[in-house]
């Protein structure tokens, strides 16, 4: 019994490592997966596509905390000592750790049609609103 070679048809792989030329970030599509993995960034990134520019860090944990169901005290914690760095490192966010000041990053955008499938799939509407929009509104 013969194996069939395991290939994709219609995709090219490049030579071009998945972070070159794009400074120290890393740019693969595994990253990018590793950044949506957890449910609390999603969230962050859903709070943070709706609103039109910086939020507080206690603001989004509140936000989060209700679309979660968990304690605001340990959703704030994990965003401000692991989800948010992890999310500004990648770029996908600016998070000020002195001011507590957090938005959408410069590389957002790459980031974005996998969010949206993703809202998709959880039964969301990825759609930037006012900002007196609310989690109600997702």
């Amino acid at each position: 019994m013969g194996q069939t070679p395991n290939t994709f048809v219609g995709v090219q792989q490049t030579s071009e490592p998945s972070g070159a030329g794009h400074g120290s970030r890393d740019r693969s599509l595994d990253a990018v997966f590793e950044m949506l993995r957890s449910e609390r960034r999603r969230n962050a990134l859903y709070v943070l596509y709706r609103r039109p520019g910086p939020i507080q860090v206690s603001a989004l944990a509140d936000e989060v905390a209700t679309r979660e169901g968990a304690e605001l005290p340990r959703v704030a914690t994990a965003l401000r000592h692991v989800h948010l760095p992890k999310l500004d490192d990648a770029g996908a966010v600016e998070f000020d750790h002195e001011t507590g000041h957090v938005r959408l990053g410069d590389d957002w955008g790459r980031l974005r049609e996998y969010l949206t499938a993703a809202a998709a799939d959880e039964g969301l509407t990825l759609r930037r609103a006012s900002a007196s929009a609310t989690l109600s509104e997702f």
